[in-house]
């Protein structure tokens, strides 16, 4: 079967996605920034190329925020909060710029004495070149880094090095000035800087903001026109920007991803995700390795060990909208906290939903890796039903590798104990007792009982067929769709039958149900 090609702009929204989570925004900031930047390049009637690296400087802008963040948070406290109120300011503006620094203090040490904490401020303040600069340094690198990753050529990645220069000087971390910030880039500052003035005083206030800021911030040439064509700009900018409009506004020829350019920028997710916090470093990459061996140790298709395995790069995408302050904190998380940490598999689920195709299945097992058996999981309190040979894996594989990495609030687990941990829950009813053992004797320890034959025997080409004629296909429709004959297919047909029990296609059918095989939210094959 010919491997699939994808959009890489797909890709580029989901990143777009998590960096609003990561920085605050509403969680369609970048794509309607994107709106607003490809509506000016059209008015300016700027050429092809220059579009193009607009594009996707107004997706990708914030790809790196999450290198050092917890150095930004052990000096700040909650990050999302303090990036979210530098977005309404002139950060060029020293006053504005320091008041803010010192409310984040205040957040930081609510029950200090006004004495504790002016000493806290003027620390603070004294310390904060020392501690922002490098730390801004480190985004720019890294999101060249990440460009370079999925494909995108050398001017897009020295835009992304620029991404907090300003034309009047006074940006970070080289205080490049005038034309020696790219065009692009200037371009997408302002457009975003809009978006959201706009979103936090109306239109009226943030025209003004926006034109009082020309020859500083902004190249007062640019901030002409996009006065001049305002209303225009950001007609219909407060309804939906879906996946279609974004796709659309690319220009050609459209970017696109082999299977293994699809994968390499998976694995770029996976890293800019765990890249956050020094203790999950290597969490997705870790995960993936166990959940990919555990799905061919129980004899899963090729395509539910791609996707648990692209599953397990991304699971934790959603976990940006929850502070790394949060989760650095020593102790146990308050209610509301632990109410916003157990929505992370959600917005997971809504990163992944741009990439369409596969990434549909790939997203359904992001929403569900936290779901246990019993429905004692969460976000969506899902049973044994709704979770797939693949789900169950991916569940099993992420409860081993977290309990043996290290967090704030507890050390880490030996191998052995983590172990114990999961044979407890498979007790408990939580985790799949072959899902478990699969990714422990993957772990490489010793087996506690015999592999069971919950899948009867069945082969991956088997359960393939099974799902399709589950969901109603013919035995020639499942033949089309998997490339192969019809009369190998209908052999197939015939085997699963024997092996499962069953004579009829609505049996199997219910076979399939009854044990997570086919289900809302997976795709077929």
């Amino acid at each position: 079967m010919a491997a699939p090609q994808v959009r890489r702009a797909d890709f580029l929204m989901a990143l777009a996605y998590a960096t609003d989570l990561a920085t605050g925004h509403s969680r369609d900031f970048a794509l309607r920034s994107c709106v607003l930047a490809m509506r000016f390049a059209e008015v300016a009637k700027l050429d092809q190329e220059t579009c193009r690296n607009i594009y996707h400087q107004a997706l990708l802008r914030f790809i790196g925020c999450n290198a050092d963040t917890h150095l930004l948070a052990a000096a700040w406290g909650d990050e999302i909060t303090l990036r979210r109120e530098l977005h309404h300011i002139d950060m060029g503006n020293r006053p504005e710029f320091v008041e803010i620094f010192v409310r984040a203090i205040k957040r930081k040490y609510p029950g200090a004495s006004p004495e504790e904490l002016e000493e806290a401020v003027k620390r603070g303040l004294a310390e904060a070149p020392q501690v922002n600069i490098p730390i801004l340094a480190g985004h720019c690198e890294v999101a060249q880094r990440i460009a370079e990753r999925i494909g995108l050529p050398p001017e897009i990645r020295e835009n992304l090095g620029q991404i907090y220069e300003r034309w009047d000087g006074k940006g970070l971390p080289r205080g490049l000035s005038g034309n020696a910030v790219k065009f692009p880039v200037r371009v997408v500052t302002l457009a975003q800087d809009a978006i959201a003035l706009n979103d936090h005083h109306g239109f009226a206030i943030m025209k003004e903001k926006i034109g009082k800021r020309a020859g500083g911030g902004y190249e007062p040439e640019l901030v002409d026109l996009f006065l001049t064509n305002a209303e225009k700009l950001f007609a219909g900018m407060d309804g939906p920007v879906d996946r279609e409009m974004i796709l659309a506004l690319e220009p050609v020829p459209h970017a696109m991803l082999d299977e293994d350019a699809s994968e390499e920028a998976y694995l770029a997710i996976a890293d800019m995700i765990d890249m956050r916090m020094p203790f999950t470093f290597g969490h997705s990459r870790a995960v993936a390795e166990l959940a990919d061996a555990a799905a061919k140790q129980m004899g899963l298709p090729a395509s539910d060990i791609r996707d648990v395995r692209r599953a397990a790069y991304t699971h934790d995408i959603g976990e940006l909208a929850v502070p790394v302050s949060t989760w650095m904190r020593p102790g146990r998380l308050t209610e509301r906290e632990t109410d916003a940490a157990q929505l992370h598999p959600y917005h997971g689920e809504r990163a992944l939903a741009s990439l369409g195709g596969d990434g549909k299945s790939v997203a359904a097992l992001v929403q569900r890796h936290h779901e246990r058996l019993d429905g004692s999981g969460y976000y969506r309190n899902s049973r044994g039903t709704d979770l797939a040979p693949a789900a169950r894996i991916l569940a099993a594989a992420e409860a081993f590798q977290t309990a043996r990495e290290a967090r704030p609030y507890r050390p880490a687990m030996s191998d052995a104990a983590a172990a114990a941990k999961l044979r407890n829950a498979v007790r408990d009813g939580k985790l799949c007792a072959d899902a478990v053992e699969a990714v422990l004797t993957c772990a490489g320890q010793p087996a506690r009982r015999a592999s069971a034959e919950r899948l009867a025997g069945l082969t991956p080409r088997e359960i393939e067929v099974l799902r399709l004629i589950a969901a109603g296909d013919t035995a020639k429709e499942a033949a089309r769709k998997l490339e192969i004959a019809p009369k190998t297919a209908d052999n197939h047909i015939q085997s699963l039958y024997s092996k499962i029990g069953v004579t009829t296609r609505a049996a199997a059918a219910l076979y399939a149900l009854e044990r997570g095989l086919v289900q809302h939210g997976f795709s077929a094959a």
